[in-house]
């Protein structure tokens, strides 16, 4: 268990991160954060074990993004295509085919267990499916996701900023309950030559 909590952190550190911590450096937009990260997502959920990847490296280019931003979203989207794996498949054989596909998650994992082209080979007709059911989905799915994050993005500035502010605020709320030092007149007394003839 010990183990496996440090792979996990190790990879948590290695993917998201020091990436992230390499984009806060290069002053990034909100539109491309949220452009990115929309990419990130939508392309982290090609139904296709293995390509997921690949496929955000060429929407990345396309698209001219920030490269790093989307493989983050990448990553942390993997679960997302499994979770949607066998329903794009189901989705596109009932466009093309009809009927319903009686398919398993174990049944795709050992299909590409072999690699990607001993996968196609073993359910090829219905990867396909779920690819143009995919390739379907995706530009809409990609302009929404896209609105969400520029929304979200752009209220997280404006709280930090705000945040940012009331703390600027506090050490003069300090310095108010300080009473201030009152101006005193000191008076210093010169002895003038008529003192000095007099003393003499």
């Amino acid at each position: 268990m010990t183990a496996l909590l440090q792979y996990i952190r190790k990879q948590i550190s290695k993917r998201v991160l020091i990436p992230i911590a390499g984009i806060r450096k290069q002053g990034v937009s909100t539109e491309t954060l949220a452009f990115s990260v929309a990419i990130g997502v939508v392309g982290g959920a090609f139904p296709v074990l293995g390509l997921a990847s690949y496929i955000c490296l060429i929407m990345t280019l396309s698209f001219r993004q920030n490269i790093i931003i989307v493989q983050v979203a990448n990553w942390l989207a993997y679960p997302i295509q499994i979770i949607l794996l066998i329903p794009f498949m189901k989705l596109g054989h009932s466009i093309f085919a009809g009927g319903d596909l009686t398919i398993t998650m174990h049944q795709v994992t050992v299909a590409f267990q072999s690699g990607i082209i001993n996968g196609f080979r073993e359910i090829g007709l219905i990867s396909l499916y779920g690819i143009i059911a995919w390739t379907a989905l995706s530009i809409p799915c990609l302009f929404i996701f896209y609105t969400l994050f520029l929304l979200f993005f752009r209220n997280v500035k404006r709280l930090k900023f705000k945040t940012s502010m009331v703390v600027s605020c506090k050490p003069k709320a300090i310095r108010d309950h300080i009473l201030p030092m009152k101006n005193s007149l000191i008076v210093e007394t010169i002895p003038t030559e008529s003192n000095n003839l007099k003393a003499s």
